[in-house]
């Protein structure tokens, strides 16, 4: 039922903001209400004595109709005029509707409703024209309040009816307040989800290459860093593996850049296939180069990833006429450090360890590339016990 409402006024806000959107549908619901609103008093009005209320039956069904010209307005993109006219129409229906009836009926507790959605229903409302708004609202509430007494009104409504509609105004106020503030806190909520989804979007975005998926430099970074500090905390291994696309120029050069993207995303692929462990890490280091941290993984286990990761590049089969063997092959460096009960290490010693993983690349590439060379973490760590 509500969904069919809205496609009543979703042409109208095609295009517009999120904000825009908000306050047209706020602008719409109100109408709705203030329309409905009404029905429950046409009824007793037509029911009870319809001579006696024609004129102010006659009165609701022209602000009736001003409610109804709020979603057509809307409907038409004219969203300032509707949210003037709703606020006008209100205004006028409530001083006036108590007028005929006084204020022992309870219309006039609708002022309280308006004042409530307010700031809501406009954007950018300036602070003067704010305190104006609310100032007119106490005004005409007081007004309404104090000089339409049930001696003074024009079409009074006897025991116990008026207890009956004052009864119903009350319920009608609460029930809007209640609706606008459950309506609101579906907006705020459904804006902090975007928020955190949006949140979520940048920092992956920050945080991974565009080209690979794979985390980036900047993610790599902080996983060795924080796997470091853990060393300094408590004893255990870490691995860094540096791998190197052999003669990847050569393929840039032979099949162009995109020949060369392609190649590093499969490359990619399997490399991150093989990090099985929910702990174990691979990043594009840059260029044509990848990193691994492995926690609590030792000289076996770095050395044993590095030998899969060189045949598993092999195994893709992907051809480089720069090659000597006419496919791409990989250079790995692999180092590792091991801290026993008792060790300490410098807490600031990390890029020592990157550094020793980057010299065993650059020796396997010395000597001729498409191999794994291990160089253990010179002074890891100095002993504690006296």
């Amino acid at each position: 039922m509500l969904n069919a409402i809205k496609k009543c006024w979703s042409p109208g806000v095609m295009g517009s903001t999120l904000g825009q959107r908000r306050q047209v549908e706020l602008g719409n619901q109100l109408g709705l209400f203030g329309a409905l609103a009404t029905f429950p008093y046409q009824l007793f009005y037509f029911f009870y004595d319809f001579d006696f209320y024609r004129a102010v039956f006659i009165a609701n069904l022209i602000f009736v109709g001003a409610y109804l010209s709020v979603l057509l307005l809307n409907y038409l993109s004219r969203y300032n005029t509707a949210k003037k006219l709703l606020l006008v129409n209100a205004c006028i229906q409530i001083f006036v509707i108590t007028w005929f009836l006084s204020a022992g009926a309870g219309v006039h507790l609708f002022y309280f409703c308006l004042a409530s959605v307010l700031v809501f229903l406009f954007n950018n409302l300036r602070l003067k024209t704010y305190i104006g708004l609310m100032a007119l609202f106490c005004t005409l509430y007081v007004t309404a309040h104090f000089l339409f007494s049930p001696a003074l009104a024009i079409t009074p409504v006897p025991l116990p009816w008026v207890n009956v509609m004052y009864a119903v105004s009350v319920i009608c106020v609460l029930s809007l307040l209640g609706g606008l503030l459950y309506l609101l806190r579906q907006q705020i909520d459904a804006a902090e989800d975007e928020l955190t989804l949006n949140n979520h979007y940048f920092e992956t975005l920050s945080n991974t290459d565009a080209l690979t998926g794979l985390p980036n430099r900047r993610m790599l970074d902080e996983a060795f860093e924080r796997e470091w500090e853990r060393l300094t905390r408590q004893p255990g291994m870490l691995s860094v593996i540096m791998c190197d696309v052999d003669h990847f120029k050569q393929v840039n050069d032979h099949y162009g850049h995109d020949g060369g993207d392609r190649c590093l995303q499969r490359i990619a692929t399997e490399l991150e296939s093989l990090a099985s462990r929910t702990s174990d890490l691979v990043a594009r280091y840059g260029g044509e180069e990848f990193a691994f941290v492995l926690p609590s993984t030792g000289e076996q286990g770095a050395r044993y990833l590095g030998e899969q990761i060189c045949e598993a590049v092999r195994a893709l089969a992907i051809p480089n006429p720069g090659a000597s063997s006419g496919f791409i092959t990989i250079s790995i460096g692999v180092t590792s450090i091991d801290v026993p009960d008792g060790g300490d290490i410098d807490a600031k010693g990390s890029a020592r360890l990157l550094k020793r993983a980057d010299e065993a690349l650059y020796q396997a590439k010395t000597n001729g590339r498409n191999q794994v060379v291990f160089l253990p973490y010179l002074h890891s760590y100095t002993s504690t016990e006296q």
